[in-house]
């Protein structure tokens, strides 16, 4: 089953929650070469809340059975996962997302946004041929090994079920989109954080993908962090 086929899985399934709520721990690895990613943004959908991993690739977020964990880091193709009840019961969570492309060498925001178009496109290409194929079976893992995927061809309404894949779609690219720009090594310079205190602060000052829309020169990303840095100090 190809990776994309989770989101066919959000179209038919009930995004109540219900059951304990629970900590999940885990850990974002590289899928080639199982190394940590630093600084991934794992979001529950259905909460509207986002966990950053620290320099390990280890993160920890509020979870309830039933909801739905995307996991998303520059260079990476990002994934989504279904929590099921054999899913909760696991004390650790291990997400593995498949690279695009070799690390950023330049931090400016030319060549951040062209490393995020180009990277967007690839993501978009595998999307596009996965919801596309006629060969998905009607239940199987995602790319981390932990998510099911339900074939969209099994199920009436098509092309409105279509429509909210792509909606997912577009909401994950925007998590994408807000990692490029809010990215480990600008915060750093502008902060210099480093490490989990470095995670800590990108997890609670994360900006809105809007705002970055709105505002794209490195000028606005510095004095957004400034701004951001005296409310981190003051609460510490």
């Amino acid at each position: 089953m190809r990776k994309y086929s989770i989101f066919l899985s959000l179209l038919i399934i009930s995004f109540a929650s219900f059951g304990q709520k629970k900590k999940m721990w885990g850990f974002v690895l590289d899928s080639a070469s199982k190394e940590p990613i630093e600084n991934a943004s794992i979001t529950n959908i259905d909460k509207s809340i986002t966990s950053v991993s620290n320099a390990k690739g280890r993160f920890s977020i509020e979870i309830s059975a039933n909801q739905i964990l995307s996991v998303a880091s520059i260079n990476h193709h990002f994934d989504t996962l279904l929590l099921t009840d054999k899913l909760m019961q696991q004390d650790t969570l291990i997400v593995y997302l498949k690279s695009i492309s070799k690390s950023l060498k330049e931090v400016t925001v030319t060549a951040i946004l062209n490393r995020y178009k180009e990277d967007s496109s690839a993501r978009r290409k595998e999307f596009l041929e996965d919801i596309g194929s006629n060969k998905i079976p009607t239940l199987s893992k995602a790319n981390s090994g932990a998510g099911v995927g339900i074939n969209l061809d099994r199920f009436s309404k098509r092309e409105k079920n279509k429509r909210r894949a792509y909606n997912l779609y577009e909401m994950l690219e925007q998590e994408e989109y807000i990692n490029y720009r809010f990215n480990k090594y600008l915060v750093s310079r502008y902060t210099t954080m480093q490490d989990d205190e470095l995670s800590n602060f990108m997890q609670l000052h994360r900006p809105k993908y809007q705002w970055l829309r709105k505002h794209t020169t490195d000028e606005d990303l510095k004095y957004y962090i400034n701004e951001q840095l005296k409310i981190y100090y003051k609460r510490k």
